[in-house]
């Protein structure tokens, strides 16, 4: 009996023009005789290529939820096994139509609001824009507050102190800022005003796991319905011009031509990210005892003294820092404890 050498390859289908070797394998089973259903053989390869379910669990119920949970390109490529290009659109029109609330305004101030907020900057060709988000305990789900977009030129470029710092000072006074992320390309020294001035700004790295998490939740929010918006025709157009662009790492939000703006959404991903992430976890917390700061205060200093120092987790929720419960609390707290 002669033993022979193989080589197991076990994988769904790629991206075209980009996973060239499996896709030249691929092709070349494909040329060989078919010697059962979806099974090739000759040439020396021996390829099983099915582009419909064979696992009993993969049911209609189980693939009707796969179509709802994978962009079209990811369920073609993924559950489907056909070969997709890296880009497609972001999101169906109709989904973010689905997400509009005609009779919701943006608004203007309210001081018990928690908020979340994110920022994409730019200084002289793409937009900078910044967008503001409420989680809903209620109702579960993530709400537009208020966004603004700035408009740059080379000739005109945008001040940062004067635009973004002036105008998250003012959603402050506005509002219970619970937190804000922002893409750190251009806007560390922004960052470092703003924390001074005891503003929760946390960097958010362009790292593919963020990209793709933050891709990721705006997608599942909106074709979830469960971001509710109000109607604004700039901010659908922005939608409209996204396309997601996936890789092996994940995928993330970008644009297929230069000139397309996409700013208020990629911000809006960021702050959507936040509120589900940190929203869920302490909002109705955090709103109480902004409410109430004395309690706040004896809480913080009861997780401070339970803690040996620090108070980077607020009451066992972590990522809240002192100033969620209110800049009153936080200094009730700092002079109570001398921190």
């Amino acid at each position: 009996m002669v033993k022979i050498s193989c080589r197991l390859v076990v994988s769904h289908a790629g991206f075209e023009n980009e996973s060239e070797l499996l896709h030249e394998l691929y092709q070349r089973g494909l040329k060989q005789p078919q010697v059962g259903t979806d099974l090739y053989a000759g040439d020396g390869i021996l390829m099983f290529w099915s582009h419909v379910p064979i696992a009993s669990w993969q049911d209609q119920a189980w693939l009707d939820d796969m179509r709802r949970s994978l962009r079209p390109v990811q369920y073609l490529r993924m559950i489907e096994n056909r070969f997709t290009t890296t880009e497609s659109s972001f999101i169906d029109l109709a989904d973010w139509d689905a997400c509009v609330d005609p009779d919701l305004r943006p608004v203007v101030k309210d001081r018990n609001l928690p908020i979340w907020v994110g920022i994409d900057a730019s200084t002289k060709h793409d937009q900078t824009a910044i967008i503001s988000v409420t989680w809903d305990e209620n109702e579960k789900k993530v709400r537009l507050v208020w966004h603004a977009v700035f408009q740059p030129s080379p000739d005109d470029p945008i001040s940062f102190e004067d635009d973004i710092e002036r105008t998250v000072l003012d959603l402050r006074t506005r509002f219970h800022l619970v937190g804000i992320l922002f893409d750190p390309h251009q806007m560390q020294a922004t960052a470092q005003r703003l924390k001074r001035e005891s503003v929760p700004i946390q960097e958010f790295a362009q790292t593919s796991a963020n990209l793709t998490a933050a891709s990721q939740n705006l997608f599942d929010l909106i074709q979830g319905r469960n971001l509710t918006t109000y109607p604004n025709a700039a901010l659908r157009l922005s939608v409209s011009r996204a396309i997601a662009v996936e890789s092996s790492r994940g995928w993330r939000l970008d644009k297929s031509k230069a000139s397309h703006k996409i700013d208020s959404v990629v911000a809006l991903a960021f702050a959507c990210h936040a509120a589900v992430q940190q929203g869920q976890q302490g909002q109705g917390l955090c709103h109480e005892y902004a409410q109430h700061p004395e309690r706040a205060a004896t809480i913080i200093q009861q997780s401070y003294a339970q803690r040996g120092g620090g108070i980077n987790s607020f009451c066992g929720v972590p990522k809240f820092d002192a100033w969620v419960v209110g800049e009153k609390a936080a200094a009730l707290a700092r002079r109570s404890r001398g921190y």
